[in-house]
């Protein structure tokens, strides 16, 4: 797995359990092949994320702290969709709710963020 880079000792603390929580979600209702399958997915979000800037019309800040959130969740909600069933809905809609609300409070941490050299 690839480490996301971060813009402070604070977004790293608020990415990180972002991502602890979502693959916690994803290993609770997929087998080990599945949850690789999303782990692979999810190292080229990381490598978007971590690679962002480079490219000669990318240099916005706030997009840069908004990659891994947003995509990680549109990552995740398409994953459930996928596997969902008769026999698991209830766990997989329980978690998807879960997944929009902490989208929201991720995204208004990283809001508030107080960025300064570290």
């Amino acid at each position: 797995m690839i480490k996301p880079i971060y813009a402070s000792a604070e977004h790293q603390v608020i990415i990180e359990k972002y991502i602890n929580l979502m693959q916690e979600f994803v290993k609770d209702t997929a087998n080990d092949t599945r949850f690789k399958n999303y782990l692979e997915v999810f190292d080229i979000i990381i490598e978007y994320h971590n690679g962002y800037g480079k490219g000669v019309k990318e240099n916005n800040f706030y997009d840069w702290l908004m990659i891994i959130p947003i995509n990680l969740s549109v990552m995740t909600n398409g994953f459930f969709a996928g596997i969902e069933t008769k026999r698991n809905a209830g766990i997989v809609r329980s978690y998807k709710v879960l997944l929009e609300e902490l989208l929201f409070e991720t995204v208004d941490k990283i809001e508030a963020l107080e960025l300064r050299n570290e």
